[in-house]
């Protein structure tokens, strides 16, 4: 792919993952700077819509990822937000104030889930979930679909189970994304996961459109931390 379709397929992700509504080729000849025309990023839509990196709804001309985009966007043309030193100072006090360890990651998940707006989830350990922000998940438009929301609601009630699987697929040291139908918590939404400890895992779960930028340096702060 060119850096033209990818620079395309970048802010095409990025301003859907922050408003929520498809991005039409118009907004984008005024906002990219890519000096090019209307009609040439119209094309470059459809070739990224023909590859497989993006869609429309039916009912909009504008573009949306698919589950492809955003594994490309990801992997590939992402890059990670800087974390504040103050919440880095404030993340560390709260863990370390609990005497028991497995106290200290929940008041940690706790703390970052308000303070992010996020969605956190631990494993500690063999069939033990903890899990925090839930309301943050919910309040997001692609689980305003009553369907959609029940199902959610029933993956959180078979946690533990799913969790197992999640922890199979983590290699030591490394945070890892699943995507979709790679997430085993939900092929609605995307997980951003890594080890802490041995047996634990910390996660934050959010919409596939979830701000994976900000996601990443926030688990890999809690493997320094913890």
């Amino acid at each position: 792919m060119d850096e033209r379709k990818k620079n395309l397929l970048k802010q095409v992700v990025e301003n859907y993952i922050e408003s929520a509504e498809p991005v039409p080729s118009q907004f984008l000849a005024e906002k990219t700077g890519l000096g090019v025309s209307g009609a040439t990023i119209r094309n470059e839509l459809r070739e990224l819509e023909e590859l497989g990196y993006l869609t429309h709804p039916h009912t909009s001309a504008g573009r949306i990822p698919t589950e492809k985009g955003y594994r490309l966007y990801v992997d590939e043309l992402m890059h990670e937000d800087t974390i504040d030193m103050t919440l880095i100072e404030a993340a560390r006090a709260v863990y370390e104030e609990p005497v028991k360890k497995v106290d200290a990651v929940k008041a940690l998940a706790k703390f970052l889930a308000e303070e992010t707006k996020q969605t956190v989830i631990l494993g500690l350990g063999k069939d033990v979930v903890y899990y925090t922000g839930i309301s943050h998940l919910f309040s997001q438009s692609e689980f305003r679909e009553y369907a959609l929301a029940v199902d959610m609601s029933m993956m959180f009630d078979q946690c533990e189970r799913y969790m197992g699987s999640v922890f199979q697929k983590i290699q030591d040291g490394s945070v890892q994304v699943f995507i979709g139908s790679e997430n085993p918590l939900g092929n609605a939404c995307g997980l951003v996961v890594a080890k802490i400890g041995t047996h634990a895992l910390f996660s934050i779960l959010g919409p596939m459109r979830m701000r994976y930028r900000s996601a990443f340096p926030l688990v890999r702060m809690v493997q320094h931390i913890v």
